[in-house]
Parts: C-alpha cells; structure tokens; sequence
C-alpha cells in the first residue's frame, strides 16, 4: 500500500513544473498589444481573478517579471502570463501546467485576448 501512495506522489509531482522550467519550455501562446505593460497586465490580473470555473473563482496576482515587465499568476501557478515591453507597446506569453484542461487554458486565453 506505501508502495502505491508513494508512486500515486510522484505521478503528481511529475506535472509540477516550476515557473522557470515552464518559460525554458516556451509559452503556450503568445500575443501583442499596443497598450502599456501595466495597462495589459491589469487587465489580466482582473480578468483572471473574476472569471468563474466551474463555479469557482480561483485567484491570481501580480508580480515583478526579471529584467522587467510583469507575471499575473494564479494560486499554485496553475497557469501564468509575462508581459514585456516591446518596441511597439506589450508581448503577452502565456504558460499552463503540464495536463491542464483544454477548456480552462481556453478560458484563460480568451481573458488575455479580451484585454489586448
């Protein structure tokens, strides 16, 4: 029984990347805009924050990116969005966890594509 409850931990473990490993693997989807970084990245966060699944509203903050910029991103990194600076207003990159539902990332890229 331990045998089946360790393997059952490390088939989870398994999907958990963490936010780096997941940029090194490259975005899910990728998009520009206009709009200033932190005009986009709102919009996101907000947008993020007040979309119900399933019932639920799952939440999502905003952070300081490296070499600058911002990452909105959900409880438990589930899923996560970079925006930068780009010569002519923002890039958006976007990036789930490894089995992720098709409908979720779908609902997700709808908000992104909502605020561009």
């Amino acid at each position: 029984m331990r045998i089946l409850i360790g393997a059952l931990g490390l088939a989870l473990l398994a999907g958990c990347a963490s936010m780096n490993e997941k940029r090194a693997s490259g975005p899910a989807s990728s998009f520009a805009s206009v709009k200033p970084v932190d005009q986009v990245a709102e919009c996101v966060l907000f947008a993020w924050q007040n979309q119900s699944m399933m019932g639920s509203h799952y939440g999502a903050s905003i952070q300081p990116l490296a070499g600058g910029g911002r990452t909105v991103i959900s409880v438990g990194e589930v899923e996560f969005a970079d925006f930068r600076s780009s010569g002519t207003g923002t890039t958006a990159d976007l990036y789930f966890q490894t089995g992720l539902m098709d409908w979720r990332k779908n609902r997700r890229i709808e908000a992104v594509k909502g605020c561009l």
